[in-house]
């Protein structure tokens, strides 16, 4: 722009200057004009042509400045939901802070340190009443019953301070401290019903945009907001799942005009699902057949369906303490197991093909019936060829990948899927995986594929080729090491019994010609429990 106009005032200064005529006392002899210096030849002139290139008109930025940015489709996000998130995290912080100081208050309160029971208890109640106030000017329009609430913990507070103000000798007697105690503790009964009251009243606002919102920015938004407030919070999960969180996300789910929003609400529900109270209520909303009609739907997307394995894999979880059969899954499980074979099949990542063979991994675990599904869908052949083309170097694909291979090597079908496609150089390659990784949940994984390898080579090993096959791999060598290195399967007992279950079954197929005469004397010849003893005292010492 101001490049613009300084161009544009060149150009007039030029024609200017062209159309004007000359005395002639201006001319020489010849009647032609005298060279006159030109205008922007002159120093001021030309440093204000330079300045003027870079100079703007302020009204015009201002404007521009002041204009808002609107959303998607031109709609603005609805005042009760923004910014729920942060009022609820600011909410929660400041309620620890005043729990922590009644727990001060109270240590005091025992050790009868009546100088700074007084600056307590008046810092406490200020505190709760700056919190009040917030509250109050965030969400003007609260239930009733938390402003009656409001006014129990108001009352209390008044309570308190009666009390701590009274402390003072009277003729030679000490302060009581039971009833500052007393009302100290219904303060805090009162303080924490209220939070709760105050917390369910928020979530219940973004359970809401989720429902109920016109438009599919209001419903992202909300849904946003949902995750953001329950992920890694077992408390704010279970307010959610209280206030039909679960239900108004899969009612979103099962809309055919809502494919905008599917994946972000499924990925809602794995959130939710760390807590039992939402998998009962997926139970209660038939949420495994609606699971099952999407992740089968040849229109789905690839996003959408890995969201399916997410949720699926979260409820299946054998490691929650929680985990129970989920009704729905006996009679989807046919289908479920096919959809989520043909994600991993066409995985475009080992992101999406660890979600999907997490939740085959989980499933495996459901039922017995799960593993002929997988037999006939050839599971092993699709997960072997697929983790190759996707070259996965994960140690937690792995942990699902020898999970999978271990719990279907039972069958003969899939015992020959896995040797015909190079399986066992897989389940050997897992075998040499290092325990030093840098986080403990790697550490961790790492233990469960090497102890879940050696169980899948174990029951590979039926005859004398495949046993010759581990053995030209170096499986034996490293079986060996397993169990004579403590720190090579970082000193996991479960992957040494795993090791020495497997040496047996070596020796048993192939000959105790194969070993050396110490490895027999230790590994294989003695019961079991009297190997595990021998290795278990290898282990270094650090006295």
């Amino acid at each position: 722009m101001a490049a613009t106009a300084g161009s544009n005032v060149q150009q007039k200064i030029a024609e200017v200057l062209e159309g004007m005529t000359f005395p002639a006392y201006m001319n020489n002899a010849d009647n032609t004009k005298i060279s006159t210096p030109v205008l922007t030849d002159i120093d001021s002139v030309r440093q204000w042509l330079e300045d003027l290139r870079w100079m703007t008109e302020t009204e015009c930025m201002t404007v521009l400045q002041g204009k808002t940015i609107q959303p998607e489709d031109g709609e603005s996000l609805p005042s009760p939901v923004r910014n729920t998130k942060e009022h609820i995290k600011m909410v929660r912080k400041r309620a620890h802070i005043i729990t922590a100081e009644c727990a001060k208050l109270f240590h005091k309160l025992d050790k009868e340190r009546w100088k700074k029971v007084h600056s307590n208890a008046l810092r406490i109640t200020c505190t709760i009443r700056s919190l009040l106030h917030d509250i109050s000017a965030h969400s003007p329009n609260l239930d009733i019953d938390v402003f009656q609430q409001q006014q129990v913990v108001m009352e209390e507070c008044a309570q308190l301070i009666k009390h701590v103000e009274s402390i003072g000798e009277i003729n030679g007697e000490k302060p009581q401290k039971l009833p500052m105690v007393h009302s100290l503790t219904c303060l805090g009964q009162a303080f924490t019903r209220l939070i709760d009251k105050v917390l369910a009243h928020e979530v219940r606002t973004i359970v809401e945009g989720v429902a109920d919102s016109p438009s599919a920015y209001c419903i992202k938004a909300s849904i946003t907001s949902l995750v953001g407030v329950a992920q890694g919070e077992p408390q704010m999960c279970h307010l959610i799942v209280k206030e039909g969180g679960v239900r108004a996300l899969f009612t979103i789910c099962r809309q055919d005009t809502a494919n905008f929003v599917k994946s972000q609400a499924l990925r809602a529900v794995a959130t939710l699902c760390s807590v039992p109270e939402a998998i009962a209520e997926v139970e209660k909303v038939d949420g495994v057949g609606c699971l099952t009609d999407i992740l089968c739907d040849p229109l789905t997307t690839e996003a959408t369906r890995t969201e399916v394995a997410g949720v699926l894999a979260q409820i299946t979880s054998p490691m929650l303490d929680h985990y129970r059969h989920v009704s729905g899954f006996i009679e989807n499980m046919e289908d479920l197991l096919r959809g989520l074979i043909g994600l991993c099949e066409t995985a475009s990542s080992p992101e999406v093909f660890l979600l999907g063979s997490a939740a085959i991994a989980n499933i495996t675990f459901l039922d017995s019936m799960a593993s002929e599904f997988l037999a006939r869908y050839q599971v092993a052949r699709v997960l072997i060829t697929s983790s190759v083309r996707l070259k996965v170097s994960s140690i937690f694909i792995k942990d699902q990948l020898c999970t999978v291979l271990a719990n279907v090597a039972m069958l003969e079908q899939c015992r020959e899927d896995i040797i015909q496609c190079n399986g066992l150089t897989v389940l050997v390659g897992c075998l040499h995986e290092k325990p030093p990784y840098n986080k403990q949940t790697e550490r961790v994984a790492c233990e469960r594929v090497q102890q879940k390898a050696a169980i899948a080579l174990a029951r590979l090993c039926k005859d004398v080729i495949t046993a010759g096959v581990v053995k030209q791999l170096k499986g034996l060598q490293r079986l060996v090491e397993l169990c004579r290195k403590p720190k090579e399967r970082n000193y996991s007992d479960s992957v040494l019994v795993a090791c020495l279950a497997t040496l047996r079954k070596l020796a048993s197929v192939c000959g105790e010609d194969e070993f050396s005469q110490e490895d027999l004397i230790q590994l294989v010849q003695p019961r079991l429990i009297d190997s595990y003893l021998i290795c278990s005292s290898l282990q270094e010492s650090f006295v």
